[in-house]
């Protein structure tokens, strides 16, 4: 028998053909590979594409957001300056309350101090020394304590007449004294913490 032989020689031509399609099955590979280098461009176009569309509402005018915003810091202001206003009268009345809140009770005080002064008044000629040491040493400690109070005597004479601190009682022309001035203290007067507490009786030069 003869024996079939297990190569089969192929024909040249079609070995040539297959060798072209592979070729075309390469190109065509190659032509649908992606470039990354091309992808990365197309992203930025496209990213680019977006952020241009974004800024296109905000270019037309302002943002409201930013309106609101500026009228709630405002607002806030306001109302802090407001606050600090209302808490610095709140302490200064508080402080006005604590400092005359004993006005009343030091205002009675003044004409017992009076009385110490005309009694040391009227023992400058009488030779009552240790009468005069007591009635001193009481004087000297009702004073102190007017003082820790606020109470200061008003330096009245011969200063101008102020009728916000002066009683006017008796006018007199003085000569050589310019109209106005007070050329003599009647009944002394006191001021509490800078503010009268009873106006000084006085006479003043016409």
């Amino acid at each position: 028998m003869l024996s079939v032989a297990e190569d089969v020689v192929k024909d040249p031509n079609e070995e040539e053909a297959e060798a072209k399609s592979a070729e075309n099955a390469e190109d065509e590979a190659r032509s649908s590979e992606v470039d990354p280098a091309e992808m990365a461009e197309e992203d930025l176009s496209y990213e680019a594409g977006e952020s241009s569309g974004d800024e296109g509402p905000s270019a037309s005018g302002p943002d409201p957001r930013d309106t609101q915003i500026e009228e709630l810091t405002q607002q806030l202001l306001r109302t802090r300056a407001d606050f600090d206003n209302f808490r610095r009268r709140t302490r200064q009345e508080r402080e006005e309350l604590v400092q005359f809140a004993t006005k009343k009770l030091l205002a009675d005080l003044l004409p017992v101090l009076d009385n110490f002064d005309r009694a040391l008044q009227a023992l400058e000629g009488v030779d009552e020394p240790q009468m005069k040491q007591g009635i001193e040493m009481v004087h000297r400690q009702l004073t102190q304590v007017m003082h820790q109070y606020g109470v200061t005597e008003m330096e009245a004479a011969g200063a101008p007449f102020d009728p916000s601190q002066h009683e006017a009682v008796m006018q007199e022309q003085v000569e050589g004294q310019e109209p106005g001035r007070v050329i003599e203290v009647l009944q002394k007067g006191y001021l509490l913490h800078g503010k009268v507490l009873r106006p000084a009786m006085v006479k003043v030069s016409v």
